[in-house]
């Protein structure tokens, strides 16, 4: 179903209304170091390149013996060598802010997100299909955000997300699957039969485990037998329905 049309826009949330909304900072996460890294580096490499063109002149020698030239290059490797290693160390800028009760996107807005406001959670998987590239988060109010290899940790970040979802999630579906209701979870259900996929039903005394395999969620039998197969990004809060498989089993 589609997200609602919203004749008002998402309103930015300052750094300080965050604390009030969220309570404190409990983990920053910033950019990835690796591609900072190379920004860093972009003067140092500059600078190389320069040289190699002004010995293909035959020039560096005439350039190197100007006091001016000199200073110029021996401040431009000195603050090249120190964004590098301060980049290395200390990662880029802030990007998403863990707090207590939910998490401050600062790549656009800044946006606050509480923990019961986050719906579903989606692996997407890279275009050779052997592994997962981004999550997807969206909202209540519809809104995404891509949480992708530019920030940093971003595998513990997805991991604090999925086990809030987890501890909200698991107790409300068990309680609507009890009412009779069959919760979707994009390409597959969960009903009081069992495990659905299409016309299928795979009662949960026989439903064995659910794995990630090649960009796949795989649904195995208690006897090991693959059973339904569906793409990991077609299945929003899989690891929602994996709890459920593993706690119906039990």
């Amino acid at each position: 179903m589609a997200a609602p049309y919203r004749l008002r826009g998402h309103k930015p949330t300052s750094g300080g209304a965050a604390a009030g909304i969220l309570g404190p900072v409990v983990k920053t996460y910033r950019g990835a170091t690796s591609g900072h890294v190379a920004v860093a580096a972009a003067p140092f490499v500059l600078l190389l390149a320069y040289g190699v063109w002004l010995q293909h002149q035959g020039r560096l020698m005439q350039w190197f013996n100007s006091t001016f030239s000199m200073g110029a290059v021996a401040a431009l490797f000195v603050l090249s060598i120190a964004l590098i290693v301060r980049t290395a160390t200390g990662g880029g800028a802030e990007i998403i802010r863990l707090h207590v009760d939910g998490i401050l996107d600062l790549r656009a807005g800044p946006r606050a997100v509480r923990w019961d406001e986050m719906e579903e959670l989606t692996a997407v998987t890279a275009a050779d299909g052997r592994g997962v590239w981004r999550h997807t988060l969206r909202t209540a109010d519809g809104a995404t955000l891509a949480l992708g290899a530019t920030i940093g940790q971003v595998e513990d970040l997805v991991e604090e997300i999925r086990l809030k979802m987890v501890e909200r999630e698991v107790p409300a579906v068990r309680a609507r699957i009890a009412a009779g209701d069959v919760v979707r979870f994009g390409a597959m259900a969960a009903s009081a039969e069992g495990l659905v996929m299409g016309e299928r039903v795979l009662p949960w005394s026989e439903v064995g485990e659910l794995d990630a395999e090649a960009g796949e969620i795989v649904v195995k039998t208690a006897g090991g037998e693959r059973w339904g197969v569906a793409k990991l990004d077609e299945v929003p809060n899989a690891f929602i329905l994996a709890e459920m498989a593993q706690g119906r089993r039990g």
